[in-house]
C-alpha cells in the first residue's frame, strides 16, 4: 500500500548509515549505526513527546508501521531501531535493522514518515480542587487505526509488521539465523 494513501502523515526524512564508527569492546554486527536524517524543519518536532504512528516506507511503499510516545519523541524511536545489530535487541528489532539495511545496500531509501497528536489539557478533581494536567493520547490507538486502514485496503499487514502478522508470515529464516549467531557472539559463545 502507498503512503500516498494515508491522508495525515506527513515526511520526516530517511535512515542513513552513522557518519562514525562505534568504538564497542563487545561484538557487533555493524560498524556504523542507522540513524534518522530528518529535514531541518522538522527539528523540534522529531524530539517533542507526542502520540506517535510512524511509517518506513520504501519506493512509496508502507512496509511498516509502528508507534511511539517516549520522552523525545521519533528521533529516541529510531535511535532504538539504529543501534540494533550494536547492542543486544530483541529479534524483531535486529530484523528491522537488518532489512532496512538490506533495502539501503540496493540503493533504495528508507523513508520515515509520521503523524501524530499533540498533548492535551484535561481537567480532574485533585485532593482538594481541579488539577490540570497535559496528557496525551494512547498512540497505540493510532497505530492500530493506521494498521488497520492497511488490512481493510489490502488484506495483509505491512510486510514488516512481523508481531501482527503472526503465523502468517514470520521473520525470514536468514534474518532468524543472522540473529541467532550474533547474539551468541554477544555472549561470547562460538
Amino acid at each position: 500500500m502507498k503512503i500516498s494513501e494515508f491522508k495525515y502523515p506527513i515526511y520526516i526524512g530517511n535512515v542513513v548509515h552513522h557518519h562514525s564508527e562505534t568504538a564497542s569492546n563487545k561484538y557487533v554486527h555493524y560498524k556504523r549505526k542507522l540513524s534518522l536524517n530528518y529535514l531541518p524543519e522538522h527539528k523540534k518536532l522529531v524530539k517533542e513527546k507526542l502520540a506517535i504512528c510512524y511509517f518506513m516506507v520504501i519506493n512509496g511503499e508502507v512496509m511498516k508501521i509502528g508507534q511511539t510516545s517516549g520522552k523525545n519523541g521519533l528521533y529516541s524511536c529510531m535511535i532504538f531501531y539504529g543501534v540494533a545489530g550494536l547492542d543486544d535487541p530483541s529479534q524483531t528489532r535486529f530484523g528491522i535493522n537488518y532489512l532496512m539495511r538490506e533495502e539501503m545496500e540496493k540503493k533504495n531509501i528508507v523513508e520515515i514518515w509520521m503523524q501524530y497528536d499533540e498533548p492535551f489539557e484535561h481537567i480532574f478533581r485533585g485532593a482538594t480542587g481541579t488539577v490540570t494536567k497535559s496528557i496525551l493520547m494512547n498512540s497505540k490507538d493510532i497505530e492500530e487505526n493506521c494498521i488497520g486502514y492497511h488490512v481493510e485496503k489490502t488484506g495483509t499487514y505491512p510486510e514488516w509488521n512481523f508481531q501482527e502478522n503472526g503465523k502468517k508470515k514470520s521473520m525470514p529464516d536468514r534474518i532468524k539465523e543472522d540473529f541467532a549467531d550474533y547474539t551468541n557472539k554477544r555472549k561470547g559463545k562460538v
